[in-house]
């Protein structure tokens, strides 16, 4: 169900660009038509198909928790950029003022949404017990690669794209770094072997997702809209 409004607030016309509303339609109008990156869409049915899982394989509940809640994280950091971003969007000529304004509320709705996802899917991960703990190697690796990978992506991404704003890292660090670093903390902390190999693979799969919407150009109106 939240999956499923995560959806239709994407799908509304305040979540999308209305650039002609604005100009005569002589030129061909912006590449991206929302402020969202591709892997958006992705991300919102992967927690819709980890929700169903949860609902209809109770043995598999706590590993569906697990990627719901850290898809839904992700979502909940794209949501909060562009809750901000729809403001750029509409200064850069890519939509109205009055369509920036409901962009950015339906971007906070869909936030809100997207942490109560967290939420449920927390409680439900809790109602299961523990089956193979982690070594306390594992724990430890865990914290540290997630912190560093938490700390130091959007810093090495700021010195690529030679970003030296906070604004920029802050970015950075809501789309990608701490989804990922809270996906290998519990990669290396939970208390089941399944739900951290879950962990573990949404991160590659995120990851691979966010390579994806960097080096491809605008699809379909999506595209990544770096700090400006």
């Amino acid at each position: 169900m939240l999956a499923g409004t995560a959806a239709a607030l994407l799908a509304l016309p305040a979540s999308w660009t209305d650039y002609a509303a604005g100009h005569d339609g002589s030129g061909p109008g912006p590449g991206e038509l929302t402020p969202y990156p591709p892997m958006l869409p992705v991300l919102i049915a992967v927690l819709a198909v980890a929700g169903v899982v949860c609902a209809v394989h109770a043995a598999a509940a706590r590993v569906a928790a697990v990627v719901a809640g850290l898809a839904a994280l992700q979502v909940g950091g794209i949501a909060l950029v562009a809750h901000r971003d729809w403001w750029n969007f509409a200064g850069a000529d890519g939509a109205s003022f009055e369509r920036a304004a409901a962009g950015s509320l339906v971007a906070a709705v869909m936030g809100a949404v997207a942490a109560t996802a967290v939420v449920v899917s927390v409680l439900l991960y809790r109602t299961g017990r523990g089956v193979q703990l982690p070594r306390k190697a594992q724990v430890a690796g865990g914290i540290i690669a997630g912190a560093a990978i938490a700390v130091v992506v959007p810093v090495l991404l700021c010195a690529h794209w030679n970003y030296t704003s906070g604004t920029a890292a802050g970015q950075f660090a809501l789309w990608w770094s701490l989804p990922w670093g809270a996906g290998m903390l519990a990669a290396g902390t939970l208390r089941d072997g399944a739900a951290r190999h879950a962990a573990f693979m949404t991160v590659l799969v995120s990851a691979f997702l966010a390579l994806l919407s960097v080096i491809a150009p605008a699809v379909h109106g999506f595209g990544i809209r770096l700090p400006g």
